[in-house]
């Protein structure tokens, strides 16, 4: 029997089968097909179940477990083709998202362009004052009502919604999170009146303090809500008729795998980078290194995660279109840098992304009628990617296309002419804004990165992995197998996981059983949902965690709390949050005499699933190379002969010398002089960069 994981990237669908009995691992890949994203979907189970010798039919029979990680959200999000939402609100608040706390010019921006702050602008509303309708209601902020709830209000409005076209409605009051009655009550008259329109409730999605962000969130889940739920609902109906006969399990931003029904839509916002973590932590754990970079290069961005024993970091507050959300979501930085990112001249200097060519029309070099230059255009065109190679031989790439663009785009502005100095140049401005990323969420968070094992996945994180990773200081990097899909592997390992959030300001001391009352509250509604995903009670697990600030402070620190509150457990929170506050900020940096505030508790609801065993290999024999092939030597500045290996026929125990490129099936790994390669019983690839050529300063080809 098997678990199939489907993750849809902004270029590839990426497919991964695991047996359950003996952990035998098929891969599938097809082109993302944005106009239907379900094509892409059946075309890598195709791509899979070919690969197993097998029909799509026939491998979804056997599948007792199948997973999915969706972009439809972040596309809807991203290119604005979501529902059209209205708001209900507290009268006389109906401000509260276009003010955005003051902070929607800059929200998300990176330093260099706040600075340049009269060049910033407030983002693009999904909703204004005509699509905000303010609701006689109010509850203060003890949660006791104030105002009663005008049921015939909002009866009317509903019904003038309908009327007016609107498919979706947030609701976000004042104060719900105290006391949610007012918000559903609310939503069973719309229910009622337009049963039609989408309803997303603010204190159900977002039960934590601060008005804006919690309306904020309710907004973008209603305004995804519609096009969630019916593209869910399609593929079902699609995978049930191509004869899947278990649930299909939804990645959510937190790691975790929700059934379709009790998916929030925005909680799959960026499902596909969350997954990757989660694989790259259970490989971590599985190796031995406890402090791991994850990175992924796709065809459209770069993203990064920092690891440590085995857990990721989650981010208190996410930026979507400088709207600033309250979602759980595994801590993941990206930047617009990948295969498909568009190289182009700004007055004179080199840019790479943030704008994609994706999948369609893609990279000029794919031949589907891209004409800008890529980051893969770059790399075909230096030799690292092998045009008659490409999958596996199954897609066929042009070089001389990619030389044309280049030429026409970068050499001849920049480069005189020199198409291959102008390709370099692309690798090395590429390669030094994942590097400059990479120290972002390590070096200015406190973090050594000597002290890291950096993993590379994506399709184009082997073959710049040894580049990047050189020059953010690492001295290790690893490469998984199935690096090319990692995120649907990750998918395939990830665990049943529903996040409980709530808000109340306590001031440390405090009386612990009022704290264990809230942790107790979340926990019962932590195993009401986990009931319904059909999880046991002997596979359930709830890990606590709680917000904590200074008195006075403005934002918070997110610490693990223990699984029962007592006096010792009071006091052990506090120095946790003051030991992680001196971590980040420096020792000294603590405010002691200020006093801890706890703010927002969330359990995070688990259903361990059962792992798949990895399979060892134990072949032996000499590794040759396949080839010799012409790429490009950085300290030559020319082309020279270097030799090609194909990865999945490397044995076990083989160690290879720079310069090398090992072919896999979907991806290339580049290993450059003065580095290391070697192959792990489970055919992993270890690349030692070594202190000659860390931070930079060697490295090369």
């Amino acid at each position: 029997m098997y678990t199939i994981a489907v993750d849809i990237g902004g270029t590839f669908t990426d497919v991964i089968a695991i047996d359950n009995r003996n952990g035998h691992t098929v891969m599938g890949k097809a082109l993302t097909t944005p106009a239907d994203l379900q094509q892409g979907v059946m075309d890598g189970l195709a791509n899979a179940a070919d690969n197993m010798s097998t029909s799509v039919a026939d491998l979804l029979a056997r599948t007792e477990r199948m997973v999915h990680a969706t972009t439809q959200s972040s596309n809807a999000v991203f290119a604005f083709t979501g529902a059209r939402t209205a708001v209900l609100t507290t009268r006389g608040f109906g401000d509260t998202l276009t003010i955005m706390r003051a902070s929607g010019r800059v929200a998300g921006l990176s330093v260099f362009e706040r600075h340049h702050y009269r060049a910033t602008a407030k983002p693009r509303l999904l909703v204004d004052e005509r699509d905000i309708v303010e609701i006689t209601e109010r509850v203060d902020a003890e949660g006791d009502v104030v105002t009663p709830l005008d049921e015939e209000q909002v009866a009317e409005t509903a019904r003038s919604l309908a009327a007016r076209g609107y498919e979706a409605v947030a609701v976000a009051y004042l104060f719900s999170h105290q006391n949610p009655e007012h918000e559903r009550r609310t939503a069973e008259i719309i229910r009622r009146e337009a049963p039609q329109l989408y309803v997303s409730v603010s204190a159900d999605i977002a039960p934590v303090m601060g008005e804006y962000e919690r309306s904020a969130t309710a907004l973008f889940n209603a305004y995804v809500g519609p096009v969630i739920d019916s593209y869910l609902a399609r593929l079902e109906r699609t995978l049930a008729d191509a004869g899947l006969k278990q649930k299909l399990l939804i990645v959510q931003a937190n790691g975790g795998l929700a059934t379709v029904a009790q998916t929030v839509p925005i909680y799959t916002i960026e499902s596909g980078p969350a997954a990757g973590v989660v694989g790259a932590a259970h490989m971590a754990e599985r190796l031995g290194h406890p402090k791991v970079i994850a990175t992924d290069v796709g065809g459209t961005t770069f993203k990064v995660a920092v690891i440590e024993g085995g857990a990721w970091s989650y981010n208190t507050q996410t930026v979507l279109n400088q709207y600033q959300l309250r979602l759980p979501m595994i801590d993941v930085a990206s930047i617009g840098a990948g295969g498909g990112s568009i190289a182009w001249v700004d007055g004179g200097r080199l840019r790479i992304g943030p704008k994609s060519a994706s999948s369609h029309p893609g990279p000029a070099c794919y031949g589907l009628g891209g004409t800008e230059p890529t980051v893969t255009d770059a790399d075909v065109a230096l030799g690292y990617i092998d045009p008659d190679n490409f999958l596996g031989g199954r897609m066929k790439l042009h070089r001389d296309r990619a030389l044309d663009v280049i030429r026409e785009k970068v050499a001849e502005p920049l480069f005189g002419g020199d198409v291959l100095a102008a390709a370099a140049g692309i690798r090395r401005v590429v390669d030094s804004q994942m590097a400059d990323l990479i120290r972002k969420c390590t070096l200015e968070r406190g973090h050594d990165t000597r002290d890291f094992v950096m993993m590379a996945y994506g399709g184009a994180g082997p073959v710049h992995a040894a580049s990047y990773g050189a020059e953010a200081g690492a001295t290790k990097v690893f490469i998984p197998y199935f690096a090319t899909v990692h995120s649907a592997y990750g998918a395939a390992l990830s665990d049943i996981r529903f996040s409980l959030q709530f808000s109340e300001p306590i001031v440390l001391p405090n009386d612990p059983a009022r704290i264990e009352a809230i942790f107790a509250g979340m926990e019962s509604k932590g195993a009401e949902a986990l009931a319904r995903a059909d999880v046991p009670d002997d596979k359930r697990r709830y890990d606590r965690w709680v917000e904590a600030r200074y008195r006075r402070q403005v934002h918070q620190l997110r610490i693990p709390a223990p699984a029962s509150i007592d006096e010792a457990a009071v006091g052990a929170l506090a120095a946790a949050f003051e030991r992680e506050y001196e971590r980040l900020f420096g020792p000294g940096s603590g405010l002691t005499d200020a006093g801890v505030e706890l703010i927002n508790y969330g359990v995070d609801a688990v259903g361990v699933v059962d792992k798949a065993p990895w399979k060892e290999e134990r072949a032996k024999g000499e590794a040759k190379a396949a080839s010799t092939r012409d790429v490009y030597c950085p300290v030559r500045q020319a082309m020279v002969a270097t030799p090609i290996y194909d990865g999945p026929s490397l044995p076990p125990g083989t160690q290879l010398e720079g310069p090398v490129v090992i072919e896999h099936p979907g991806t290339t790994i580049v290993v450059l002089t003065g580095q290391t390669a070697s192959i792990d019983a489970f055919r992993h690839t270890h690349i030692s960069i070594g202190s000659d050529v860390k931070g930079g300063r060697g490295g090369h080809q």
